[in-house]
């Protein structure tokens, strides 16, 4: 989590291989056409640095074209920081790299063995390969290193793991069609089984100007898939250290809810969504008048959260202050006649209470938190609250065209307007995140809170928070649950009772179905350029991809 890792390939990028990379890590990738000593004082700055070598012949002519100048480097370059030579050709090139060490040899040259070569650098598949000839003293045949595998998805075909290619086809049309009506300018789909990608394709643009197409780098602001992917991740690890009981009030962690309809809250049932709460209160319509920000609540002083602006005018610290007393002093729903408990209803109000109740325990930012304790470790380097501070910028897909608030083209910052109140940093929304970490996370969960041979989680945590939490709710804590055996819900009808994850306003779905070890990520903006746009709900766009996931499993 911890390394600064690049990739050198010489006078042109192996764009495979590197696009490969950034998938398991944060890597920085340099193409040199001059070998310089400043080169290699720069990448000794690196703790690991892959050297993906191409141009290699099969014919013996030119010593099969590996250049002297060029393996020099490499002798140079390990002497000072820890090096990976990827020889991505003809085996016996390999007696021109005496004295390179870490050597992976992969015969050819193409985007097969440019794909695979990542997986088994960062232990997602094994090598186990050993030479049929010798190729100079150092590499004799029979000569070959068999790798360990860590629990990292990889990266495959359908086949692989027991489904169709051609039935996942008609994934393709159903998303243009959607793309074509206007339900969503672009989308990310990505379908994993038994540890292993096998379905990632990225359709349609950020925007309807088609300037910039979507790819495996574009984020989108997750939503409510927050509520999953930040808060409940936090929630489930505090229950595991014994400093969270779900069975205690909110009252009993938060000593300012003394007094308040919200003391006596019952932590399980906040977390449910049948706590009494109000499904949603636009608290941001208290600070703005006919579209222009009220000046008792906003000034040009410096507020929280890396200055975090609306109408350009900067967050005040006492704003987030204000939303947390509305949230307090906010009404519960009346009790169902006769019965002594709330019944279930979704609500967000919920997450704001939480999110002060986890750092009133963590007792530090919970962005600061999460990174250190998940997304780095899980090598989830494109998740991220305020993802324009973190040094994204042309990656973010945008939101809305923003006419009743924040007069702007939300971009970078996060859509729900509660969560804007807050700097963008909040327990229901704000989040930014792609297809490819989103499955890294949910990997983590199906694995029970193992991953890449680090536990997260006790094995029993994820099944308590997974399972329906009362007879009459379909939600486990903090995750939402499929309405099994109808074509109603937020899942497919296929979706086995055991299957967790959750939605987003602006169209992102997330599930992990653990029966048929079967993830499914579904992100997009169809909340672009109009968030009143519900094209891609009305026309079930996500649940029929899902469908076709599941009709793609192969009976055994």
């Amino acid at each position: 989590s911890n390394k600064k890792i690049a990739t050198v390939s010489f006078d042109k990028e192996a764009t495979v291989f590197t696009a490969m990379m950034d998938k398991y890590a944060p890597v920085e990738h340099l193409v040199l056409t001059e070998l310089s000593i400043e080169s290699l004082d720069y990448l000794a700055n690196f703790d690991l640095v892959t050297v993906a070598y191409q141009g290699i012949k099969n014919s013996p002519s030119d010593q099969h074209g590996v250049s002297n100048e060029k393996v020099e480097f490499i002798r140079k370059l390990q002497a000072k920081t820890q090096t990976i030579t990827v020889v991505l050709g003809n085996a016996y090139a390999l007696q021109y790299f005496e004295g390179v060490n870490n050597v992976i040899c992969t015969y050819e040259d193409n985007s097969i063995v440019q794909e695979l070569v990542p997986q088994i650098i960062f232990g997602a598949l094994k090598a186990e390969g050993r030479l049929p000839i010798s190729a100079g003293k150092s590499f004799r045949q029979g000569t070959g290193i068999e790798t360990l595998t860590t629990s990292r998805l990889s990266y495959g075909s359908p086949e692989e793991v027991g489904m169709h290619s051609d039935s996942l086809g008609q994934i393709e049309a159903i998303v243009n069609q959607a793309i074509a009506d206007q339900a969503t300018p672009g989308a990310q789909v990505l379908i994993a089984r038994k540890g292993k990608v096998i379905y990632q394709r990225n359709f349609g643009y950020q925007t309807y100007d088609k300037k910039k197409p979507v790819d495996d780098n574009t984020l989108y602001d997750i939503a409510s898939v927050t509520k999953i992917a930040a808060s409940t991740q936090i929630i489930m690890k505090l229950y595991d250290e014994k400093k969270l009981d779900v069975n205690k009030s909110l009252g009993h962690y938060l000593p300012e809810l003394k007094g308040t309809n919200k003391e006596s809250l019952i932590i399980r049932d906040v977390l449910s969504h049948q706590a009494g709460l109000k499904p949603y209160i636009p608290f941001w319509e208290k600070t703005v008048d006919k579209g222009e920000l009220k000046p008792e609540y906003f000034s040009e002083g410096v507020g929280p959260n890396h200055n975090y602006t609306i109408q350009d005018l900067p967050l005040p610290i006492a704003l987030e202050d204000s939303l947390w007393q509305w949230t307090v002093a906010s009404d519960l729903r009346d009790l169902p006649k006769g019965e002594k408990k709330h019944d279930y209803l979704y609500s967000d109000l919920g997450y704001t209470l939480m999110f002060k109740l986890v750092e009133s325990i963590i007792k530090e930012p919970i962005e600061t938190y999460l990174k250190r304790e998940f997304y780095k470790p899980l090598g989830m380097h494109r998740t991220t609250y305020l993802p324009i501070d973190m040094g994204f910028y042309s990656d973010i897909a945008p939101t809305e065209v923003d006419t009743y608030f924040r007069n702007d083209i939300v971009c970078g910052v996060v859509h729900d307007q509660n969560a804007s109140l807050m700097g963008g940093i909040s327990g229901h929304a704000g989040l930014f995140s792609n297809a490819n970490d989103m499955a890294i996370l949910m990997q983590m969960n199906l694995n029970m809170g193992k991953y890449a041979e680090r536990t997260f989680f006790e094995s029993w945590t994820i099944p308590i928070f997974t399972m329906p939490q009362s007879v009459n709710n379909r939600r486990g804590m903090g995750w939402d649950k499929p309405i099994t055996g109808t074509d109603e819900g937020p899942t497919s009808q296929f979706a086995s009772a055991s299957t967790f994850g959750h939605t987003g306003f602006t169209g992102a779905s997330v599930w992990t179905d653990p029966q048929e070890e079967l993830i499914f990520i579904f992100l997009c903006n169809r909340t672009y350029p109009d968030s009143e746009n519900f094209k891609l709900l009305e026309e079930n766009i996500r649940t029929r991809i899902q469908d076709i996931v599941y009709r793609a499993i192969v009976e055994p």
